[in-house]
């Protein structure tokens, strides 16, 4: 009895997220009006290292790159540096990541910067999903190229009290669609966004599991682990958030924002923004499955590996600029990101 009530509950969940996105695009008090369907804006990202020490005999940048994809289009795509440049593309998750490599002339000072033109759509796989048939992909058949999707990151275990906590959420009756939106769920009412104190940021699951707080990177990191744990493929994105309205002015941003998106047969990758709904609860329907366009995305994945002359680099997530002076990681890298009305 308990598991087909909380298999109808589920239903009647669903059947209301994919019913309510018509009801809150349409409310302008709910959603700006941009939010209901594309927004187009100028990018600018810069960085710089203002001393490079006398003598110093290599510089190296890491730099990733926002994509067009489904999802957003780039355009007029400008790099103005004193370094010069190549591009890598990762095979692991298809990033675009730009590498800076200078040895033969070591410039006083490092300059990068990145702008771009870009138009970015609102993601809303779930509203192809008829309201009569809540419970899509009963069996979620899993393409061999998202297996590294099911596996663990080094800050995103799948196993212990993740997965004894993601089970204790479940029947096995359940789809898992039906899955995906309980961890939902619980993560809202369990998780708070609090960027207070120390360990926050790192998108390390078992933190956020046991102090119930962190910021986005933390939040989605602990969904991704329970979802994989219940063999629902997951993967984290990561770019950069953007003012609801915007206008010729540039408006700074002082930086990142991440997601999370679900892998289900038969409908594709469906995003989630735990953190923006805990932040918005009168949004929290919305957040599951949907995403506004006001944001940018940029990269792909945790573990990110990427060649330098010194042998391969891993990041935890690469959102931003990564600087080595004679292999030496820097610390006092400046970022300034900033975004216009286009």
């Amino acid at each position: 009895m308990k598991h087909n009530a909380l298999r109808l509950l589920s239903f009647i969940l669903i059947a209301l997220t994919v019913g309510s996105c018509n009801q809150l695009t349409a409310k302008k008090s709910s959603l700006s009006a941009n939010r209901a369907g594309m927004e187009s804006f100028k990018f600018s990202y810069q960085i710089s290292v203002p001393d490079v020490p006398p003598g110093s005999k290599s510089i190296e940048v890491i730099l990733p790159s926002p994509p067009s994809d489904d999802k957003q289009i780039i355009r007029n795509f400008r790099i103005s540096s004193n370094l010069p440049d190549s591009q890598y593309f990762d095979p692991e998750y298809g990033n675009n990541i730009l590498l800076f490599n200078s040895t033969d002339s070591i410039p006083d000072n490092i300059e990068i910067t990145m702008t771009f033109d870009a138009t970015r759509k609102q993601r809303a796989p779930l509203d192809s999903v008829a309201t009569d048939n809540p419970n899509p992909a009963s069996n979620n058949t899993i393409p061999d190229s998202l297996e590294k999707y099911l596996l663990a990151n080094t800050l995103v275990p799948i196993d212990g009290q993740i997965q004894r906590e993601a089970d204790s959420l479940m029947s096995e009756d359940l789809s898992p669609l039906e899955k995906a939106h309980i961890l939902y769920n619980h993560l809202f009412e369990t998780m708070k966004y609090d960027k207070s104190g120390v360990g926050w940021g790192n998108g390390d699951a078992l933190y956020a599991c046991d102090v119930r707080r962190g910021n986005c990177t933390d939040i989605h990191s602990l969904f991704i682990g329970m979802a994989r744990s219940q063999g629902i493929p997951a993967r984290f994105r990561i770019g950069f958030p953007l003012p609801e309205e915007l206008s010729i002015d540039k408006a700074t941003i002082t930086g990142y924002h991440c997601w999370a998106e679900f892998y289900i047969a038969d409908i594709g990758w469906i995003p989630v923004d735990i953190s923006e709904a805990i932040k918005r609860p009168k949004l929290k329907e919305y957040y599951f499955g949907r995403l506004d366009p006001n944001r940018i995305g940029f990269t792909i994945g945790r573990d990110i590996v990427t060649p330098t002359s010194f042998g391969e680099q891993s990041f935890n997530y690469l959102i931003y600029a990564q600087v080595f002076i004679d292999g030496v990681r820097v610390e006092n890298v400046e970022r300034h990101f900033s975004v216009s009305a286009s």
